[in-house]
């Protein structure tokens, strides 16, 4: 540091320096704050992630862009898919499908209701791009996860003439 050159005469390029050679100091011995040294910053997320998640909740059903997003979170979108990608590991579109999936998982495992119905529910219009998205996701089709979730659509699985599972129940006497 107590160099001739110019270079190394400089403020900011001494900072540098002697910064860089009490973190390496820092990581080469272990001590009690080792753990947050290697780790990063904490996990907790900015504001303007924090403000887009709710956001994309409250609207789940409805079409969002991405600049919808970056309006309610009050930031660009650039940066807005910065942050989601730093602290996500994903961006904002992929965080709208992804929950708009769970949710219509959710749904399928919870209804009766055709997988058609369910998927327009949760705003999606395109059945087979859906359809491949949810295998993507979770490894098997939206009508396994039916059937998987009422078991009497096992039993008229690829019979198209089969009659629908109310109409096999017996009525009750009451």
């Amino acid at each position: 540091m107590h160099s001739g050159d110019p270079l190394f005469q400089r403020a900011d390029v001494q900072r540098s320096q002697l910064r860089s050679i009490v973190t390496a100091l820092l990581l080469a011995q272990p001590h009690s704050h080792t753990a947050e040294l290697r780790d990063g910053p904490p996990p907790g997320h900015p504001r303007a992630v924090r403000a887009a998640v709710a956001f994309i909740e409250a609207n789940l059903t409805e079409h969002i862009s991405l600049s919808d997003i970056a309006q309610a979170a009050q930031c660009s979108p650039r940066t807005l898919s910065s942050a989601f990608r730093d602290r996500l590991g994903l961006s904002p579109l992929s965080c709208v499908r992804n929950l708009r999936l769970d949710r219509i998982r959710a749904d399928i495992l919870a209804s009766a209701d055709p997988v058609g119905t369910i998927a327009y529910r949760w705003g999606l219009s395109h059945l087979g791009r859906f359809a491949s998205a949810y295998r993507d996701r979770f490894a098997e089709l939206p009508s396994d996860t039916a059937a998987e979730g009422n078991p009497s659509l096992l039993r008229n699985a690829g019979n198209p003439w089969a009659a629908p599972p109310s109409l096999l129940r017996k009525p009750s006497v009451s």
